[in-house]
Formats: structure tokens, sequence, C-alpha cells
């Protein structure tokens, strides 16, 4: 409460603090006056600027004696315009055009996004080389905020971690429309090919309420390669010594000047099963996956009006368990697992502009996943629909140097699952009930800005909900620049979250621990609050980025799978008991040679839940994280150098007590690090990467308890708190073919 009541005092007295007059304008192209997003405005003789937002509009304070203000975009010739002058303040930018010429420069892959108000990372592609990302659970090896761990050591189920919480308290978003909920928590990190992607944003503590109620940690938005994207045809050939072998191509057309389409294809497959434990059992799954996608963009000539669709299609079939196991059926005589999907999403958006200052955005997506599993003798299998609506109206008001932003809307989420199981020791089937969770809700948002100086926003939504009545989610985001190198932010806000149990922790049935369930499904509420602290320093006309924040979470009602009970008992259901996690993180980056760049980065967790009656650590999670990266390439960009180390604290291991002493684990495990490297060679039109993971060969040792016995009352593949996998060699090949000027006509 003290928290909050500070935040919300500085709230309000920020906003009676003067600052001088602010600049605004647009940047566009010159060709078409087609907006460009993202491009920089620099005050001649400062470091002060701003950057344009989606529509090409950007807002500036005037800084004393600065009366020339440049604009740049990476592939546009820059522009400067003397604002005593120039009325209104449009700059028309002409794309570079160069023959014969070469231009050296590195794209910083990952950066803090200076001007947001939210602690935003942004990832671009540069930043999706560094590493072998063949999928979205793959990308985050060089980010110090979210970790990718193992589930369990059967399924190969990845999930994330952010804050020291689970990932399922994350709000996965593509391009802003809910997605990877449900069924897809334990595996849809897996259905996001990485040469697809564009960029990834990841944004810590409670998001707006304009994308909904159910941000927790934080928000990870993936933005996928348009339609548009000056890559004609790109493909990405990966082949790794574990077996796995994957493909990508890219086709990307513009058939008329304001309607183009692409096309996308992925595929993979795991050829050999791996046992490098001598346990019987895979170190990984085999996984063979197919994805189709389609992407249409249409505007009109005037840019009035945008439409966007994307259709994207899913089959896997994971196979587990037993490295002798094969088929599509359970066996008696060898334990396996296999999980086929089959997923098709949708998702469709529509921009209505009638200003520079009015628009109506119309966001809606569809999913249908169907899944069919067994672990072992036990069945699940599930379906699930879902679908998302949000309609945004947006303006914005500019009154002596304040801008003021006005967002409203309405919104609607729907999520219709059927369940089918056999979980207890007889083998006896049922039906777990059907979840039909409808929400529909309305939403109003205030942004007050000055410049880059103060950003305040004020949002408020009130939902209900088919299973849950009515329900509040305010959220309260600030962020301060005092100086040119110094940003605050501060946020509170409150999230919730439908849950359905057994599908988000299917994978727990990998073991022979008797499900006690309470409830299916439940709604699980949490508080969040952070403070984020940003500092840029000049050393030697190179900046240096330093970053402190702490968040804290606290649950009001909070799912369970309690596994301290018994190591043959899981207990679970819904909980309104003590619930927390603090997080406090530091980190640097800076960039002391040309070509090179270098991060550190130091992370502490304290999660802690009530189990048992008892306030516990959390299980499985490691108290601290730390990550180093260094990344170098050469003049002209023909080589490039990437490596990181990954530090895991210790943390703890749900109880084995009461097993025979063969199957006791240690309650408790130790710290450990990883390392990664890869080296990129790069040519005019394609490149060629070589790497190795886990370069020191660390495994978790014996991480499947009775292996030799996995239909006995003691088999259990769920306590996984390390990597799995060992040394892996990886290599791969990636082709880019732009398109000409003349592609255009």
């Amino acid at each position: 409460m003290y928290r909050i009541l500070f935040l919300l005092s500085l709230s309000l007295l920020l906003p009676l603090c003067s600052f001088a007059d602010g600049i605004t304008g647009r940047v566009v192209s010159a060709e078409n006056d087609e907006p460009i997003t993202g491009a920089y405005l620099i005050w001649v003789g400062t470091m002060r600027g701003a950057v344009t937002d989606l529509d090409g509009a950007f807002e500036t304070d005037q800084p004393a004696d600065a009366f020339l203000l440049a604009a740049s975009c990476v592939g546009y010739q820059s522009d400067t315009l003397d604002v005593r002058t120039a009325s209104p303040l449009v700059f028309r930018l002409r794309p570079l055009v160069m023959d014969e010429v070469t231009v050296s420069g590195r794209l910083v892959g990952s950066k803090i996004n200076r001007l947001s108000a939210l602690a935003t990372i942004d990832m671009n592609s540069a930043e999706l080389c560094k590493a072998a990302c063949c999928n979205l659970g793959e990308s985050f090896e060089t980010n110090a905020s979210v970790d990718v761990n193992y589930a369990d050591a059967a399924t190969g189920a990845r999930t994330i971690q952010m804050l020291g919480l689970s990932g399922r308290y994350v709000q996965m978003l593509v391009e802003n429309v809910p997605n990877l909920r449900g069924l897809a928590a334990p595996y849809g990190l897996s259905y996001v090919p990485g040469p697809w992607m564009d960029g990834i944003q990841v944004s810590k503590g409670v998001g707006t309420v304009v994308n909904g109620y159910e941000a927790f940690t934080g928000q990870i938005n993936i933005e996928y390669k348009k339609p548009t994207t000056d890559e004609l045809v790109s493909a990405n050939v990966f082949a790794a010594s574990n077996g796995r072998v994957e493909a990508n191509a890219n086709l990307a057309l513009r058939l008329t000047p304001r309607l183009s389409t692409s096309f996308m294809v992925n595929a993979s497959d795991d050829l050999m099963a791996m046992d490098e434990n001598d346990d019987g059992f895979r170190d990984e799954p085999q996984v063979r996956q197919l994805n189709l996608l389609n992407r249409w963009h249409y505007r009109t000539a005037d840019g009035g009006y945008n439409f966007f669709l994307t259709v994207k299609s899913l089959s896997e079939e994971r196979r587990g368990g037993h490295v002798d196991f094969s088929g599509s059926s359970p066996r008696s005589d060898l334990f396996g697992v296999n999980v086929r999907s089959q997923r098709v999403e949708s998702w469709m958006k529509n921009a209505f502009i009638f200003s520079e200052s009015t628009n109506i955005g119309i966001a809606t997506g569809y999913i249908y996943h169907d899944q069919k599993s067994f672990f072992g003798l036990r069945i699940c299998d599930a379906s699930q629909h879902s679908y998302n609506v949000n309609a945004i109206f947006n303006t914005h008001l500019d009154a002596d140097g304040w801008l003021h932003e006005f967002h409203a809307g309405l919104s609607s989420q729907g999520d219709f699952l059927d369940e089918q199981a056999t979980l207890d020791a007889a083998l006896s089937q049922f039906f777990a009930p059907s979840l039909d969770d409808v929400s529909v809700g309305a939403f109003a948002q205030y942004t007050l800005k000055k410049s880059d100086v103060l950003t305040l926003i004020a949002g408020l939504r009130a939902d209900h909900n088919s299973n849950y009545d009515f329900f509040l989610t305010p959220r309260l985001h600030l962020r301060f620049a005092p100086s040119e190198r110094s940003v605050i932010r501060a946020a509170v806000g409150k999230g919730y979250r439908t849950a359905a149990l057994l599908a988000e922790n299917n994978f727990l049935l990998s073991s022979a621990r008797r499900w006690e369930i309470s409830d299916f499904y439940g709604q699980e509420s949490a508080w969040n609050m952070g403070v984020n602290l940003t500092r840029y320093i000049d050393i030697a006309g190179n900046e240096l980025t330093l970053n402190a924040e702490y968040y804290h979470t606290a649950f009001v009602r909070q799912m369970t799978t309690d596994m301290d009970v018994s190591p043959r008992l899981l207990v679970a259901g819904f909980s309104s008991d003590r619930s927390f996690a603090d997080n406090v993180q530091v980190e640097a980056k800076y960039s002391p040679l040309r070509g090179l760049e270098l991060s550190a980065a130091w992370r502490w967790n304290s999660a802690k839940q009530t189990l048992g009656g008892e306030l516990r650590q959390r299980p499985l999670v490691s108290r601290y994280k730390g990550l180093f990266t260094a990344s170098y390439a050469t003049p002209l960009k023909t080589w490039q150098f990437d490596a990181n180390v990954q530090f895991a604290g210790g943390g703890r291991v749900p109880t084995t007590e009461g097993n025979p002493l063969a199957y006791q684990r240690s309650t408790s495990f130790s710290p450990y690090q990883l390392y990664n490297a890869q080296v990129t060679k790069w040519f005019r039109n394609w490149s060629l990467y070589v790497g190795c993971e886990n370069i020191a060969n660390f495994m978790q040792s014996n991480p499947i308890i009775a292996a030799d016995d996995p239909f006995g009352r003691y088999f259990d593949a769920s306590l996984i708190w390390g990597p799995l996998m060992s040394r892996k060699f990886y290599f791969g090949v990636r082709f880019a073919l732009t398109r000409d000027d003349d592609d255009d006509d």
C-alpha cells in the first residue's frame, strides 16, 4: 500500500512541473507520403530528440538555442529543417539509392526503448541472428529478463519465466493480438519459427489496459515479417549434431502498389533419439513440425484505410519416452510420450485513419487447437476454440506543448475448451468439465506527454466474465526523464486470467503421481508494481547504458500444483493463501570499440508460495541469474563472433522423502553455468553460421526418478531444474534477396 500511495502521489505532482514548448510534426516518404515509423529526430548539436510513431508523427521539446532538427531513418536520405522557417513541420525523406558504394554499419540487436513509458526491450532480427534461433523458445538466449527452462524430462515442454514466475503470467501477443494460451501454454514456444520473426518486444510489469487484463508480470509481443518487407525471397537451412534439421522459406510479393502478400513455410524434424545419460529415455523428444503462413496487406491510395490478414497453420508431433518407443498409441512394455497438435490461427486488423490525430483500429483473432496425447498409459485429449475482438478509438490533442492522448474501446475474449483424460490408478476415463469462458469489456486510457520528458498513462478496464461476473482492472504507468541521460519508470496495476489447470500442466502427467484436483478451472488475480531506472553515460565517445529495476508481484488468488505433500501425490487447485515474488535486476551495455558490443546483467529472485500451509520458496526456480554477452563484427561486417555465459543460481527441489533411497533426490540444486558461442560469415546475399551450445557439456544428472521402472509408483520426470541436452554443435545457411526498386512499378 505504501508503494501504491507513493506512485499515485508522484503521478499527481509531476504534471504540475513546467516544461518548455514542444515541436510536433511528421516524417513521410517523399515518394508516396507514406508515414515512416521509427525515424529518429535529433536537435543538431544536442542529444535530445524523438522517434516517430506508427503514423510517422513525433513530438519533441526544443532546447534553448537549437533551431535545426534532423530526421533520419535506415534506407532513407537524412534531412534537416529550420524550425523557424518550416511550417508545417513535415520531413519528406527520399529512399537511399547508391551505385557501387559500400556502407558499413551495425544495427544494435537489443536495446531498451528509450521513449516508451513501459520498461520495454526491443529485439530485432540482428539480435535473433546471434544464436541458433530456430523458434521463439530459443530466442531469449541473449536476454537477461526472460528465462527458458524445460518443464519435464519426457515431453520436452519449454516454459519461460519472468520476474521469478511462470510464463503463464506473461501475456503472449502476436502483433498485439493475444495468442499462445490454454493448450498452447506448455508447447507454444516452439510454434513460432525464428526465421519468420521480424522482432520481439519484451515489456516488464503490467501492460496497458488496451491489450486486455491478462498481463501480470509482462508482455511478449511477436512481430512477423511483413508482406511489404524489402526481402523478396529469404531462406534458412539448419542442422545440428543431435539430429535436428530445419528448413524455412519466405516469399513476399507486391502485387500492386497498394496490395502485398507473403508466404512462409517451415519444416523441422529430429532424426535421432539421443540418450547421453544412458537412462534408456530420450534426453529430448523427437519433434516433427510443419508450419504454413499467408499474409495480406492492403491500403488505400490516400492511406486512410489499412487492412492486414494473416492465416497460419501448424501440424506437430512430439515423441518422447523410451529410446526404443515408436508408434502413435500407448504400449505397456515401453513408456512412450506422444503429443499430436493440429492448430489453425487467423488474425485480422483494420485501421481507419480519419486525420493525423484520430483513427479507429479493429483487431480480431481466432484459434482452433486440437491435441491428442498420451504419457505412458495416461491419455489426455483436448480441443480448444478461442477468439479475440478489440476495437480501439484513438485521438490526441496538442495544447500548449502538452500532448493529450485518449484511447477508448470495447473488447471481447472467449475460450471454449473440452478435455478428456485418464488420471487415476485404475486408468478409468473421465471428462473434465468443459470450459466456456467469455469476457466482454470496455476500457479507457488517458496519456499525458511532454515531449521526451514526461509520460503519464492512466487506464481502467471494466469486464464481465461469464463465470466470474464483473471485475475492474486499474493500471498506471509513469515515465519521467529528469535529464537527457536519465529515465525513471514506475508502474502499478492489477491482472486477471482464467487458468485451465490440466491443459496448462498436462506435461506433469509424465509421472506416476496421483492427481488430487479440487478445481479444473479458475480465475487468478494479482497486483504488480515496479520501478525502473535507466542511465546513459558517455565514455570515450560511446554510450554506456545502465539499468536497475525492482518488481513486486502479490497474488490475490492463484492456481497451485503442490508436489511437496508427497513424492507420489500432486495436489492441484486454486488458493487465496499468501504468494508473492520480488525481483531485482541490474544490467549494463557498452560498446568500447567499433563493432564490439558487451552486456552484463544480474538478477535476484525471491519467489514464495504457500504450499501445504507453509510459505516456501517456489520449487525449481533459480535464486539468481547472471548473463554476460559479447558480440564482435569485423569492419564491413564480413565476420561476426557471438558468445554468452549464463549463470544460474541454486534453488529448491520438491521433497522425495518417502521414496526408496535409490529414488530420492536432494532437496536443493547447486548453481551452474552454460556457455554458448557462434561464428557467422556474411556475404552479400547470404551468410553461413556455425556454433555450439552448452560448450561445457553440463547436464542435470539423473533427471528421471525410477527410469528403470517407468510404470511403477515412484516414476517421476517432472523435477527438472537444469539442461537435459548435452553439448550441441550446429551449422546453418541464411539467404535473402532484396527486391529492386522496379519491383514496385
